[in-house]
């Protein structure tokens, strides 16, 4: 599972990098740290996932999130991604089950409607473990800052780039030496905090007939948050980014619409000056399929 791990954590550096690496770590992403290893990081992950099924997804299984960016103490999102996912095709093979989806995107930049896209995108699972199949076909990609290519990223990728992202690789030292330029790279994980939390299902869940079969109309919800910290070192010198990391899964949801939100925070450079970026997907709507 390295190489999938490495991939995802590829991805990261070229975010981190969009313009220029933090040489230090500034409030409110600064600290006290509690490390935390990476068994904890995947165990706290693993636990508010749950046992959900990828065989269990069905044609006509969707959701609807939308993903908003924001800049520190102006709540008005710059950036917003709505998409929409089917479950469009399931065939069976004597090893595998392959999933088609109809991966819907429509884009809002500074207030200005953009483009809007529909395309076909798919998935494999295995019959025999549905666990490595699920990393064999990890495609994650983290939303770039004012990306203009947006591709399908279901929950259970996103989950697993998470609980890989503490270990540290021979990839990832060979990648920061060849494309990053620095002696060596390490990676840092603290600060792990889980909770428990009952919320009100979204608008669009309660507007469902019987709210979609959710018990009072509610969705019982784990978050996981913890902070990743890469450090490039160049001889004497040392280069930091830090990257909050804020996750909730619902067991009450099916499995392609079980991750409720996915957000993560750090500081970009804008404009000559640091600025604190969040990320945040969250779910809107879901239906079952079958």
């Amino acid at each position: 599972m390295g190489f999938y791990m490495t991939t995802w954590l590829k991805l990261t550096l070229l975010t981190l990098t969009v313009s220029s690496l933090v040489s230090c770590i500034k409030e409110p992403l600064q600290e006290e740290e509690s490390p935390a290893t990476v068994a904890e990081v995947q165990s706290a992950l693993s636990e508010g996932w749950g046992s959900a099924d990828p065989l269990s997804m069905t044609p006509n299984d969707f959701l609807f999130q939308e993903t908003e960016q924001t800049l520190e103490n102006n709540p008005n999102p710059f950036f917003v991604l709505q998409e929409g996912i089917t479950v469009s095709k399931k065939e069976e093979t004597a090893t595998e089950y392959l999933y088609s989806f109809l991966y819907q995107s429509k884009v809002y930049k500074q207030g200005e409607e953009g483009k809007e896209s529909t395309r076909e995108d798919h998935r494999s699972v295995t019959k025999a473990d549905p666990a490595v199949a699920m990393a064999k076909n990890l495609r994650a990609n983290e939303l770039k800052t004012l990306a203009d290519d947006y591709q399908m990223t279901l929950g259970y990728e996103r989950l697993y780039g998470l609980a890989y992202a503490c270990l540290k690789s021979d990839a990832l030292d060979k990648y920061c030496k060849e494309q990053l330029k620095v002696d060596s790279c390490e990676i840092q994980c603290s600060n792990l905090k889980v909770s428990d939390v009952i919320r009100p299902a979204p608008d669009l869940m309660k507007s469902q007939p019987d709210c979609g079969g959710l018990t009072d109309c509610s969705l019982r919800t784990k978050t996981v948050n913890f902070d990743w910290t890469l450090a490039l070192k160049s001889g004497e010198s040392v280069e930091k980014q830090k990257v909050n990391y804020s996750v909730s899964f619902s067991p009450d949801l099916p499995f392609l619409s079980r991750m409720t939100e996915y957000c993560f925070r750090q500081l970009y450079p804008v404009q000559n000056q640091k600025v604190l970026v969040t990320t945040c997907t969250k779910l809107k709507n879901f239906k079952r399929g079958g």
